[in-house]
């Protein structure tokens, strides 16, 4: 039998800039992370959104900073206890926010990753889970500007862009509220995004993948409105 013809050395994998792929997430997630999926793990991809979000953060904590919180602050400088302690308060803060940004990333990779592992019995590297969480973030981070922009529009600090709009007349702990304020588009629209980021990874079907993350996302939502 003639030497079977070797198939020509494939071409180089296309690569997506960083700022075309945030912008496709919004409206193509799933090609976005089958090229995650087939490329090589690139620190940029979790790195940059997640210094998104803590930036979006930073923004929404100004937003909800109270009126009485300033004023207390006021109270003690001008009673001369600390003359530079808003300044190291804001720093203080935004370390915090961008510290929790970089802890949720990384907690949200670990759980899908989890989740592949243990359930869907697939292996795909623990960092590629963190791509597609880090690369997710750019839904969290719109979110933290259009809440932010909700609460200053508003005046209300309790204002989301939920179900919790439609009975912004009851007190912030109401627990009725409460519920309408889990349905959240920006968090359901996140965690959908990390389902189908799920998938492609995994190589389950979408349904499959969602089955367990809305799951989990539920679980988590309970817990939060049960311990408050």
């Amino acid at each position: 039998m003639p030497a079977s013809v070797q198939d020509p050395a494939a071409p180089p994998l296309a690569t997506t800039p960083l700022p075309a792929k945030l912008a496709n997430l919004l409206a193509c997630p799933g090609e976005v992370f089958e090229e995650v999926a087939a490329a090589p793990a690139r620190a940029r991809n979790w790195l940059v959104p997640t210094l998104l979000v803590a930036l979006a953060s930073i923004v929404l904590a100004a937003a909800l900073t109270s009126k009485n919180q300033a004023a207390a602050v006021g109270q003690i400088i001008e009673a001369g206890k600390a003359e530079t302690l808003p300044a190291r308060w804001q720093m203080l803060s935004a370390m915090t926010i961008t510290l929790a940004a970089f802890a949720g990333t990384g907690w949200s990779a670990l759980v899908l990753w989890l989740i592949g592992r243990v359930f869907l019995n697939a292996r795909f590297s623990y960092w590629k889970a963190v791509e597609v969480a880090g690369l997710t973030g750019s839904i969290v981070a719109l979110g933290a500007v259009v809440t932010a922009l909700l609460v200053a529009a508003s005046g209300d600090v309790a204002a989301r862009p939920a179900l919790s709009l439609l009975a912004s007349g009851l007190p912030a702990d109401n627990p009725v509220r409460a519920v309408l304020g889990v349905l959240n588009v920006f968090h359901l629209w996140t965690t959908a995004v990390l389902a189908i980021g799920l998938s492609k990874l995994s190589g389950v079907s979408f349904k499959e993948a969602a089955f367990w993350v809305f799951g989990y996302w539920l679980v988590f939502r309970l817990a939060l409105i049960l311990l408050c």
